[in-house]
């Protein structure tokens, strides 16, 4: 029976994530129009900050830094291949720039997730060549894990690894650097596996959504 309730648990793990969180959207009015153009866009590696309340035990703050990094590029590439499926699906009317020409782009130009807010979006879109680019920012309350082991823990209530995150995606315009669309969900408990995780919650919902969609 205990096997049981664990094995209905589990499969209802996505459900559990979807019930806990709550999204904003924002869309500039005239989107269709400035958008109608666009051929290709980028997405760059997350701005990412683990946000705790005290170190975990046997970690140092260069590990943390190098969890953020980490995810900083794994939400990126699960944003991109979330993407690219839509796309297979004909459901994405534009293309996406290679997340390795993106990121070989930016490090030729001496710019990364820690400091391309310094830069404005029109610049980013000229450096990579794309007529709208995707920021993502990410702040947890704990390091992500890997190993869905984790998750079940937490979603049991045997370990107290339950991770909260408020995450944001944004696109902006080339030509202006304008804020065309941004999707926003706090998401808590159920977090605990990978990143990948994170992402599908974000974007599951925000997809139909999106600009380029196609029959949003």
């Amino acid at each position: 029976m205990k096997l049981l309730f664990i094995a209905f648990t589990i499969a209802l793990l996505p459900l559990q994530l979807l019930s806990q969180t709550s999204g904003r959207e924002y869309t500039v009015d005239g989107v269709d129009t400035i958008i109608k153009n666009h051929k290709i866009f980028a997405i760059l590696p997350f701005h990412y900050k683990v946000s705790l309340k005290k170190m975990p035990k046997g970690m140092t703050v260069a590990d943390i830094r190098e969890s953020e990094i980490k995810s900083s590029l794994a939400c990126q590439n699960s944003l991109y291949t979330f993407a690219l499926d839509k796309k297979s699906e004909n459901k994405l009317t534009i293309e996406i720039q290679d997340i390795n020409r993106t990121n070989a782009l930016l490090k030729k130009n001496d710019i990364n997730e820690s400091n391309y807010e310094a830069q404005l979006p029109e610049d980013l879109c000229k450096i990579l060549g794309v007529d709208a680019v995707i920021l993502g920012d990410i702040v947890a309350s704990q390091p992500m894990s890997n190993g869905a082991a984790i998750a079940t823990t937490a979603l049991l209530g045997f370990g107290g690894n339950t991770n909260n995150a408020k995450a944001k995606i944004s696109l902006y315009n080339g030509t202006d650097g304008k804020l065309i669309w941004s999707y926003a969900k706090d998401i808590s408990g159920g977090l605990g596996s990978d990143d990948n995780d994170l992402i599908r919650v974000l974007m599951r919902k925000s997809a139909r959504k999106f600009p380029y969609s196609e029959g949003k």
